[in-house]
């Protein structure tokens, strides 16, 4: 890679960073079409290399949501190994689907995603209630139960796109849990970095992943993604929703062009 290639990959790592900061998503849906339709890397590759880079931006995203003391960990940790688990077995049910049905399927999440944040941004407040998400639900178990299945969710639609997920941890955790923006993001940016460590670890056995690549969006996702959660803690909540929601949109046109082209 020249030096110049560098240079530019690492200052779009910067921009994926801020993004993943603020908003609690890993960048996959920006990264994976980007690196196969600008710098030309198979899809395989790219999808491969996103993973890569997803968890260790969103652990410094986590790094600086945790100082800043925005999130519930156990909550994170919870969504995340339950992502975690069916990350793996739709990882293999993405090969077995026709390209389409999957830009499709993902596509429609990433929609309702969006129109989630409007809806609860222009409505004003919190959806569902004042409190943090366990009172949202009526007993521990039935809110323990609800993080589990929106892990598993989570990580089944992440494994088939390749991506983290935050794009669905985030609006229902904000629409359905009573989050404000920045803990649903904090809760956000733990659980994809669990959810993504299987796929890196099946990639790299595989040799899947292009690490010149991957080294060059580390150096600008990395302090980008601290920068980012420093960011949003200064936004108000409407206009974070708001953004979000857009920013959601954005990355269904990336899925579809990476689709079509």
């Amino acid at each position: 890679m020249e030096i110049i290639t560098f240079i530019v990959v690492a200052l779009f790592g910067l921009i994926v960073g801020i993004l993943s900061g603020m908003f609690g998503i890993g960048g996959g849906t920006i990264i994976i079409p980007v690196l196969n339709l600008v710098f030309r890397l198979p899809i395989l590759g790219a999808t491969a290399t996103s993973l890569f880079v997803i968890a260790p931006t969103a652990i410094s995203g986590t790094i600086r949501s945790l100082r800043q003391g925005n999130f519930d960990i156990k909550s994170a940790m919870i969504i995340g190994v339950s992502g975690a688990t069916t990350s793996v077995l739709s990882s293999y049910l993405s090969d077995k689907l026709p390209g389409l049905v999957i830009t499709l399927a993902a596509v429609t999440v990433i929609l309702y995603s969006s129109f989630e944040m409007f809806r609860i941004a222009i409505k004003g407040g919190r959806d569902k209630s004042a409190g943090s998400g366990e009172n949202v639900f009526k007993t521990a178990t039935s809110f323990t139960i609800a993080r589990i299945c929106l892990g598993l969710f989570a990580g089944f639609i992440a494994g088939i796109v390749g991506v983290g997920g935050g794009f669905i941890i985030v609006p229902i955790g904000i629409a359905y849990f009573g989050l404000k923006f920045k803990e649903a993001s904090g809760i956000s940016l733990l659980s994809i970095a669990i959810i993504a460590v299987p796929g890196i670890v099946t990639h790299a056995l595989l040799g899947h992943i292009e690490y010149i690549y991957g080294l060059a969006l580390l150096i600008g996702s990395v302090p980008g993604a601290n920068l980012g959660v420093r960011l949003i803690d200064k936004i108000p909540e409407r206009t974070a929703r708001i953004l979000f929601g857009i920013m959601l949109i954005g990355s269904s046109v990336m899925l579809v062009i990476r689709s079509v082209a």
